[in-house]
């Protein structure tokens, strides 16, 4: 059956668990809700050389321009050591797929589906995740993650591999990874509804300081599937994310800045260990385009429950700098400063009141570009980390 390591007191062959006399194509703990897959490889000690990257992901990647070669960056970060999806709702196809695009650059992948709190707290499955030196998180649906993972070894394990490893987030995987979040419980809210209304009852689910902490992503709450239609209005997300960040500082206002990182579908973010952000896509110039939001001033001059958000400031409440991606990356943006940048341009982004008073409502905007970037210095969040052996 292939090459076996041992994991809490378990045999792993590949492809296989043995337990006993029987082998099973996967381990599948009902009563604790967790199941594992080694898809290919072995699972190796190393030592790998590994750095404290993320990648983020906007959703809708398979099949993306940007998905390979981002993939290889990834893969580069984690020195070619043991990939692992974790998700929720069973195991997917994502680690199949690495196997078959990166087998000889890579010593395993698996997947890892929990699926309880009591599975979370286990300390096999937050073995499972130490063993990791890349952690590729599935989209789903974020409020599962954090009801599931927050506060329990499986969450500890995941921050803990972030201070020297790399990590991925795509979709809801990518949107619990900046230490703000938002995790509906339900419908997940239109623009329309937070502009409109910054407390809508689909906003309550909004957290903050609680769950993961990557270094790169303090005070940061992100936001992807910006260019897909939602709701009867066909509305894209950028009011939402400008929304989300209004609500942010509204809650954090002892924060020098504020900020938000928002994706379209099939782009890619790469920041390496020393902060600096590069942007994979399509290379059309258009689309698959990253959104680095940062305040700019004061906080919005109305945010209150049924009233309409105003964040005018001049007509400078958010800067932000947007980076079309493309396939062998583009732009350069310093997550150390949130001012540093390359590559791209700034805009500024306001509402005068709600969904009709917001300047990018569709995407675009006439008078927007050309902007100046923030007016004050950012040196929080600007340590840096070493590569770790």
């Amino acid at each position: 059956m292939g090459s076996e390591s041992s994991i809490g007191g378990l045999t792993v062959s590949r492809k296989c668990w043995a337990l006993g006399l029987i082998l099973l194509p996967l381990l599948v703990i009902a009563e604790d809700q967790f199941e594992y897959l080694l898809e290919c490889g072995t699972v190796a000690d190393g030592p790998f050389q590994t750095a404290p990257a993320v990648m983020l992901i906007g959703g809708a990647e398979a099949n993306a321009a940007a998905e390979v070669p981002a993939t290889s960056w990834f893969v580069n970060q984690g020195g070619g050591g043991n990939y692992l999806v974790v998700r929720t709702g069973g195991v997917g196809s994502q680690a199949w797929w690495m196997c078959g695009q990166f087998a000889d650059q890579i010593a395993s992948a698996a997947e890892l589906s929990i699926d309880s709190r009591a599975a979370a707290d286990k300390p096999e499955v937050a073995a499972l995740i130490n063993q990791a030196d890349m952690i590729f998180i599935a989209g789903g649906d974020q409020s599962r993650y954090v009801e599931l993972w927050r506060d329990t070894l499986a969450s500890d394990a995941i921050n803990l591999h972030m201070q020297s490893a790399p990590i991925a987030g795509t979709s809801a995987g990518m949107a619990i990874l900046g230490s703000s979040y938002y995790a509906p419980a339900e419908l997940g809210m239109l623009s329309s509804e937070i502009l409109d209304d910054p407390f809508h009852p689909f906003s309550e689910v909004i957290g903050h300081d609680d769950f993961l902490h990557h270094p790169r992503l303090q005070g940061v709450i992100a936001d992807t599937h910006l260019d897909r239609t939602h709701g009867p209005g066909d509305e894209f997300r950028y009011g939402r994310m400008f929304a989300m960040l209004a609500r942010t500082t509204d809650s954090h206002p002892d924060r020098a800045r504020n900020k938000a990182i928002g994706l379209e579908e099939g782009a890619f973010i790469a920041v390496d260990a020393s902060g600096i952000a590069t942007v994979f896509g399509n290379g059309d110039g258009t689309s698959t385009t990253a959104y680095f939001l940062v305040q700019n001033q004061g906080p919005p001059e109305t945010i209150e429950s049924g009233q309409p958000l105003v964040w005018n400031r001049g007509q400078e409440a958010v800067k932000v700098y947007r980076i079309h991606g493309a396939p062998e990356g583009a732009g350069s943006f310093d997550l150390g400063n949130w001012i540093s940048a390359s590559g791209g341009e700034w805009l500024d982004w306001y509402t005068d009141g709600g969904l009709p008073g917001f300047n990018y409502t569709e995407g675009f905007c006439k008078t927007c570009a050309g902007a100046s970037p923030p007016t004050l210095p950012e040196e929080i969040f600007r340590d840096r980390f070493e590569v770790h052996d």
